[in-house]
């Protein structure tokens, strides 16, 4: 069993995985210190990484998340946590603006994905599991707690408020005629984990949570943050255009994301040569802070040969990012998405 010092260390190092790591809610300290209570009480630690998703596929950026989460949760069980991960596909989420007709597509390929991640978990022997979140959401007690958070929220302009920041500018109208219905969900969702992987837009839900949580006399979950999702195939002026984008980039879940499907990496669809393009012609900063795409998809294929056992080295240029995807992602992923 590690030592006080080695659980600090380990922690201190799996929340700077390469340059994956934006931030915390509500911070570093309390997220480490947070988890090393939940360590001396020897209680189940759960963490969550939920996403909707349109018809286009799985994404390499979701992927990232579900390689993220699984570190996250070895490294943990390493330090002597008991640890459960779910990566939770928003199924009932994604048909809460769709018709009846539209809503049957949409389910069937919740299904879809929640096979095709299942296959992801195999391949990399991931230590998560996936379900739909009808599933989860077909039990009694989980149902009556999602209906007690819906009632707080629509009886609070300020939660709303902060709803709002969550959503693009082209679907603030969509999500205020249904009340954030798709808010509510998620944070009762959330409150059920005690911590939760996700985009940085996903701070504002987190704040959200926090006022729900304060409400309803219950702790609240805390937050990691990966580094904003940005599209490939595109110079540094389209993000000086785009400073949205810039500030919280595309919905990694959502191959279609702000309309950009043909700057994604999208397993099924895109193809090697297709892929070596779009790192080729991406914009490649010499310096951090800046957007990175092609920095994302090293992160990525670095953490997916980790659990290939095997041991990449560093990437310093596109044609070492096209080696390590094609290695570590695209090969080991082929029969998958056949």
């Amino acid at each position: 069993m590690k030592t006080q010092k080695q659980i600090q260390d380990t922690l201190q190092r799996l929340l700077r995985i390469g340059g994956m790591v934006r931030g915390f809610y509500p911070n570093r300290s309390a997220v480490i210190d947070f988890v090393k209570k939940r360590r001396e009480s020897k209680k189940l630690f759960t963490m969550l990484y939920g996403e909707t998703y349109d018809l286009l596929g799985i994404t390499v950026d979701s992927l990232r998340y579900y390689l993220f989460l699984s570190y996250l949760h070895s490294q943990l069980q390493e330090t002597g946590i008991v640890v459960e991960s779910t990566v939770l596909i928003a199924d009932t989420a994604a048909t809460i603006n769709a018709s009846s007709a539209d809503a049957t597509v949409v389910l069937e390929e919740g299904k879809k994905r929640l096979k095709h991640i299942n296959e992801i978990i195999r391949v990399y022997t991931l230590p998560i599991r996936a379900t739909l979140m009808s599933e989860l959401f077909a039990q009694q007690n989980v149902q009556k707690f999602i209906e007690t958070v819906q009632a707080v929220v629509a009886d609070s302009t300020d939660i709303q408020a902060i709803l709002q920041k969550t959503v693009l500018q082209n679907r603030i109208h969509q999500e205020d005629k249904a009340s954030y219905k798709y808010g509510a969900e998620a944070i009762a969702t959330a409150l059920l984990f005690d911590l939760k992987i996700g985009p940085p837009r996903e701070r504002f839900y987190d704040e959200a949570a926090r006022m729900v949580a304060t409400k309803l006399n219950q702790q609240n979950y805390k937050s990691i943050y990966l580094t904003a999702t940005y599209p490939l195939g595109l110079d540094f002026f389209y993000f000086l255009l785009h400073p949205e984008v810039e500030e919280y980039g595309l919905t990694p879940y959502k191959a279609s994301s702000n309309k950009l499907e043909n700057h994604r990496i999208i397993f099924g669809r895109t193809t090697p040569e297709r892929v070596n393009g779009l790192i080729d012609t991406s914009f490649f900063p010499k310096h951090g802070g800046l957007p990175d795409p092609v920095g994302d998809v090293i992160d990525t294929a670095k953490l997916a040969g980790f659990f290939l056992e095997k041991h990449p080295q560093n990437a310093e240029n596109q044609a070492h990012a096209q080696e390590l995807y094609e290695k570590f992602v695209h090969e080991p992923l082929r029969e998958v998405f056949i």
